[in-house]
């Protein structure tokens, strides 16, 4: 099989996986206002500043999802400003439908947040009844509201909301890297003036490379130096009032245009993998080593989450001690 014919094909296959698979368990950051009423979602949690409510029905997956957010919002927080107001209010519920019901939502939306009031509701099932990515769901949502707060709510382009979501969603993502890859050594990954427009697209194959390359260039702005600090600089920069871009200017030291140069730079080289995958196929066990640091990061987090919960309320209690 030719070249442009295995990136053709890697690009069809990703559009399928988008229009049979994503929508099942697609994840929204706008509703109707605030009050969500979700019925079913009777018994509740605390944990520290955050409180999950849940169908009792889904207890064990409940308090799952509750261990799971001191180090989900605690990575979150750090990353984009180093420290946020923790209060939440998380709604868990069996299914997509009850999150339609309760917030207006389309029926294909299993997780949805509400930035302003730091209001989230995730799903256990998908539209098709399938299980949803609990996790990847909770932390998708809860980077929309952090990204809210460290930058005052100021407007910011669409495919920098949804790439920050996406980027905390998921730390691998096999099916974007997969999409990104077909782009790269097919039709070309958009540049970042077109991924606005392209995330209001109805073609399924231009919505899947946009979301993908957002999420790859904000994992790039991520990681870029080595503490992150240049990310939380142009986000607080953005919340003092500043433009977008001269935000990024006095944060990264360099323009979006900029940015997306050196990030377009190295794409040929770190993707070199997909024509192999494509082509005669690279076992997947090779992906083992990365899901497995993956987790080690995962349980470092999770560690360091509890800390800082456990100090702020200690911190709340101790006047009441005194």
């Amino acid at each position: 099989m030719t070249r442009p014919w295995r990136a053709a094909l890697g690009l069809f296959l990703a559009a399928l996986l988008f229009l049979f698979v994503a929508p099942q368990a697609a994840r929204a950051d706008v509703s109707r206002p605030v009050g969500w009423s979700l019925a079913s979602a009777t018994s509740q949690v605390h944990v520290g500043r955050v409180t999950l409510r849940y169908d009792p029905r889904l207890e064990d997956e409940a308090l799952a999802v509750a261990r799971e957010i001191p180090r989900a919002w605690s990575e979150i927080e750090h990353e984009l400003a180093g420290d946020l107001e923790d209060t939440l209010t998380i709604h868990f519920v069996s299914h997509s439908g009850r999150i339609a019901e309760g917030t207006g939502m389309p029926q294909w939306a299993a997780g949805v947040a509400h930035p302003p009031t730091g209001e989230i509701a995730i799903a256990a099932h998908a539209p098709d009844g399938s299980l949803t990515d609990l996790d990847g769901l909770l932390r998708h949502e809860m980077a929309h509201v952090a990204l809210y707060r460290a930058t005052g709510g100021q407007p910011l382009p669409r495919w920098f909301h949804e790439g920050v979501a996406e980027s905390f969603g998921e730390e691998i993502d096999l099916m974007r890297s997969q999409t990104l890859a077909g782009a790269i050594f097919g039709a070309g990954v958009p540049h970042l003036e077109q991924l606005e427009q392209n995330f209001r697209a109805t073609d399924a194959i231009t919505a899947t490379v946009s979301y993908a390359a957002a999420r790859d260039f904000v994992n790039f702005l991520r990681w870029r130096d080595e503490d992150g600090s240049d990310l939380r600089q142009a986000l607080a920069q953005v919340k003092q009032g500043k433009n977008f871009e001269a935000a990024f200017v006095n944060g990264f030291g360099r323009t979006l245009a900029e940015l997306d140069t050196e990030w377009r730079g190295g794409l040929t080289g770190r993707f070199m993998w997909f024509p192999i995958v494509s082509g005669d196929g690279l076992p997947m066990a090779l992906a083992f080593p990365l899901v497995f640091l993956a987790a080690v990061r995962r349980r470092r987090h999770l560690r360091e989450g509890w800390a800082r919960l456990e100090a702020e309320d200690a911190a709340l209690r101790a006047p009441f001690a005194a």
